[in-house]
């Protein structure tokens, strides 16, 4: 019974590290795809390229794992968490800068998500968490708002961000909600959109993978079909089970710390008035939504912590 309570008890911190671990890929996916668009690499390309390679090489996984895949919810959770995403997110990668993107995609998740648990998982959120929700939103608007008043084409790659938050915000709520493990769902999201994607990128799409150079393409090979396509939504994923989706897409909203630091250097970005204030309302929400952090593990129903101790 005590070594029952003190695995019971470890339950909020594994949740954590695996956040953590996810952020911290998640903002590398950001660097390396923009590195990706830079480096004469389309939409369709980057798509082939993670998707084909993490489809290659896990194949036996998905052939052991092929009666749990093969179900219309995991259809779904494909289509929605792998196609649907990855198309808007990849198109707003060209369109927009990586700092738009270090922020406007971790910082509208947590509002996606915790939108779509009220309503679909009947997932029910503290006043501290809808407070952070409002700060991070009103940040998200000063940087459309000046995105729009600037005049710079930019503005069909945030719509594109936007768009991809919502499919995000609505797999990560379904994942939790149909209680696929971790591994399954990334296996799942491997293979029907290699399966959807890949008829249309050979038949109807242009390919340009032969204007980027080896090194690139084995960057975005390991970096997109390996860490951010399996590595990352494993982590995900553990983390979704134990600490929930409205406190993990809280934490995603720590990618902007990094991912936009780091891309003014790497790609000689400007950095903005606008850019500033989203930065500093986006982390001041996240820290008010993470105030009442440990009291909420503690109300954490049992049902759930069984099932995070299982996968």
């Amino acid at each position: 019974m005590q070594n029952s309570t003190m695995e019971t008890s470890s339950l909020p911190i594994k949740g954590l590290a695996y956040a953590l671990a996810a952020v911290a890929i998640w903002t590398g996916f950001i660097l390396v795809s923009k590195a990706g668009a830079l480096g004469s690499l389309a939409l369709p390309d980057m798509m082939i390229v993670r998707f084909g390679t993490a489809f290659i090489l896990f194949s036996p996984f998905i052939w052991q794992h092929r009666k749990t895949i093969l179900q219309w919810r995991m259809f779904v959770l494909g289509s929605i968490g792998g196609l649907g995403y990855a198309l808007f997110v990849y198109n707003g990668f060209q369109h927009a800068p990586a700092t738009h993107a270090a922020l406007l995609l971790p910082g509208l998740m947590p509002i996606m998500i915790a939108v779509f648990a009220y309503f679909l998982a009947n997932e029910r959120h503290s006043a501290a968490s809808w407070i952070g929700i409002l700060v991070s939103s009103l940040g998200i608007l000063a940087l459309l708002i000046e995105t729009m008043l600037s005049g710079a084409p930019y503005w069909l790659g945030d719509i594109s961000f936007v768009i991809a938050c919502v499919f995000w915000g609505i797999f990560t709520v379904l994942l939790r909600r149909w209680k696929f493990a971790p591994w399954h769902a990334t296996l799942g999201i491997i293979t029907v959109t290699t399966i959807l994607f890949t008829p249309v990128y050979v038949f109807f799409l242009p390919h340009h993978l032969g204007d980027a150079s080896w090194q690139m393409l084995g960057i975005q090979a390991f970096y997109q079909g390996i860490m951010a396509t399996v590595v990352q939504m494993i982590f995900y994923g553990r983390a979704v089970h134990i600490i929930g989706a409205t406190k993990m897409g809280s934490l995603m909203a720590l990618v902007p710390v990094f991912a936009s630091v780091l891309a003014v250097p790497l790609f000689g970005e400007h950095w903005t008035s606008g850019l500033t204030i989203a930065l500093v309302l986006i982390l001041v929400g996240t820290l008010i939504g993470y105030i009442n952090f440990p009291k909420r593990c503690k109300l954490r129903n049992k049902e759930n912590e069984k099932l995070a101790l299982k996968n």
